[in-house]
């Protein structure tokens, strides 16, 4: 049959099926339909279905009889029994990143989730109640802090958890602002609620210091304080029109009509993508030969066609000579060139901050650092590295 068409044709309907940069949920329902109305027999659908509600919906609508859900059960294997519990706010979401699932496979590795620590081991991963009850601090609220606390609550222990900000989720909750990646936030509320359900004492706008903690006696300070932005070493980054994408993102300053970001990782290209779509005319300045080639083939895919769309000037293999007021001055080869910018936003990496594991050494508790305070990685590893601690205190 493809034979009997034109390279046109072809790509046509390869356009009409694969995703978008956007995929919505339940994209593939309304294919499904339509073979629903020429076979005899039960039609399943799949497709971005990571919600109880979207997935009644659509065998509600008759456009399939049932509905599949492959990465929506990696993330909660328990996903159908809690749906029909009406347990809704326990159903750990997925969040399609497709970092541990799609993203491994590719590599030809064994599939993890980014949300689900568990996944692969359950037998050995599960929380048994403690012998002799603990006096849990955790500092910090991002990923790994929120999974070490909700961990170590379910084994039974007291647990206190304190964050700087005066909201939770670290820089995985800045990770949710640009483009299609709201879905985050829902992982984010989802463990906020169970700090909530195991009565975790969570304290906001905290500034730790070793005097609060030795105060509070406990027997073991996790600490999950994450990591700090890295500033490079180039004339000019400390004018006032250089800030940081993670204030960017957090929206705490005012960017001009012209920004200029200074790194081409995943941080970068995902702010360029945010700026862009909010109508700033954006160029993003990246080292090495690439961009955001950290993130998983299908996701980096869908993030360059929005870089296109938004008309983002991406030049690699190129590094920043100096940081002016107006402007920047870049170097390609023994090409030099100034770009004028309003803001120039710098998004060249993080490093551990753990201020405080210098200040607790020889203290008559136990002290663990996790997450970007230990090694800056991936959510994952936060996510996983503050489940095991917090199942092995």
């Amino acid at each position: 049959m493809l034979a009997d068409l034109s390279s046109v044709e072809i790509q046509a309907s390869v356009d009409r099926i694969v995703p978008p940069s956007s995929v919505r949920h339940g994209w593939l329902a309304d294919y499904a339909e339509e073979v629903k109305k020429v076979v005899s027999i039960p039609v399943i659908t799949v497709g971005r279905i990571n919600d109880p509600f979207v997935a009644d919906s659509i065998i509600a609508a008759g456009k399939a009889d049932f509905v599949a859900m492959g990465r929506a059960s990696l993330a909660d294997p328990e996903f159908p029994k809690k749906a029909a519990a009406g347990e809704f706010d326990e159903i750990r979401p997925c969040i399609a990143c497709n970092e541990g699932c799609i993203g491994l496979l590719f590599l030809d590795q064994p599939i993890k989730c980014v949300l689900n620590p568990t996944l692969g081991k359950e037998t050995e991963s599960v929380i048994k109640p403690t012998p002799a009850k603990k006096k849990v601090m955790v500092i910090g609220g991002g990923p790994a802090g929120m999974e070490a606390a909700a961990t170590a609550a379910k084994a039974g222990h007291e647990v206190s958890l304190y964050e700087k900000q005066d909201r939770l989720g670290g820089l995985f909750y800045l990770a949710s602002v640009p483009p299609n990646k709201g879905e985050i936030g829902n992982f984010v509320g989802w463990q906020i609620g169970q700090l909530n359900k195991l009565k975790v004492k969570v304290t906001l706008n905290a500034e730790v210091s070793s005097e609060l903690i030795d105060s509070e006696k406990p027997d073991i300070v996790i600490l999950a304080t994450g990591g700090s932005p890295v500033l490079p070493k180039i004339p000019g980054v400390d004018k006032p029109n250089v800030v940081h994408a993670y204030s960017v993102l957090a929206g705490k300053v005012a960017v001009g009509p012209k920004a200029l970001i200074i790194g081409g990782g995943m941080v970068g290209a995902e702010t360029a993508n945010h700026l862009s779509n909010h109508g700033k005319t954006v160029t993003l300045v990246e080292m090495l030969p690439d961009i955001a080639t950290e993130i998983p083939s299908i996701n980096r895919m869908a993030l360059l066609q929005d870089l296109e769309k938004g008309k983002v000037r991406i030049l690699v293999n190129t590094a920043v000579k100096d940081i002016l007021e107006d402007g920047v001055v870049v170097v390609k080869g023994c090409d030099t060139e100034t770009i004028s910018a309003d803001t120039v936003i710098v998004a060249s990496g993080s490093k551990p901050g753990n201020d405080l594991e210098a200040e607790l050494a020889g203290k008559p508790y136990k002290v663990v650092t996790i997450g970007d305070a230990s090694k800056v990685a991936k959510v994952m590893d936060a996510i996983e590295a503050g489940y095991l601690l917090g199942m092995q205190i």
